[in-house]
């Protein structure tokens, strides 16, 4: 898969993982959530599925 194609994929998820944060927290906290660790979800929950989607798009992005 190309570079860009990772790229592509890594930042859709990042973008629907930070849209189910602010559904969660709320537009004005879902920043602070994300970089302090709290975003990450409860396990089973759709945060956390959005958030490991995320971790695995950013992973494969950063490992080409």
């Amino acid at each position: 898969m190309s570079k860009l194609k990772l790229l592509q994929e890594a930042t859709a998820a990042d973008k629907a993982w930070m849209a189910e944060v602010a559904t969660v927290f709320g537009e004005r906290d879902a920043g602070m959530a994300r970089f302090h660790g709290r975003a990450t979800g409860e396990p089973g929950s759709r945060l956390r599925d959005l958030y490991n989607q995320y971790v695995k798009a950013r992973d494969a992005y950063t490992s080409q």
